[in-house]
């Protein structure tokens, strides 16, 4: 893995940008930061495709500007947001599984309960017999 080879100077640059939302500074941190974030991501994902794509996304989300670090945390920042955009679909495949397992309870929950008001209906309707022997 690449060490951060951007510059204390360039970084300090690149946060007063993204703080002032400047156009196409989110296009500078891409060619400054992105090489090492896509080697960061494609590790995650092992995926070179899905890495681009990744770094890509979590990158765009800077244009709001809002809450960028001080310079010298710039890098670990911004490797943060790559590694939370690559568990982002782990993370909503996890949250289907749960809503289908609490769907699956609730339905056999259900079952089981229409099972015993059924079987309960039927002992009061039918009274036991006896048979008795000679």
């Amino acid at each position: 893995m690449s060490l951060h080879t951007s510059h204390p100077a360039e970084d300090a640059r690149l946060v007063r940008a993204l703080r002032a939302r400047r156009p196409g500074e989110v296009g500078r941190v891409y060619d400054v930061h992105g090489p090492e974030l896509i080697e960061y991501a494609e590790e995650l994902l092992g995926d070179h495709d899905r890495a681009v794509a990744a770094v890509r996304s979590a990158l765009l989300s800077l244009r709001a500007g809002a809450g960028v670090p001080p310079p010298a945390e710039l890098p670990a920042w911004l490797r943060g947001l790559v590694r939370d955009e690559c568990q982002r679909p782990v993370l909503r495949i996890r949250l289907q599984v749960i809503v289908i397992g609490i769907v699956l309870g609730a339905v056999l929950a259900a079952g089981v309960l229409a099972a015993l008001d059924v079987r309960e209906r039927a002992e009061v309707r039918a009274p036991a017999t006896r048979i008795s022997s000679y």
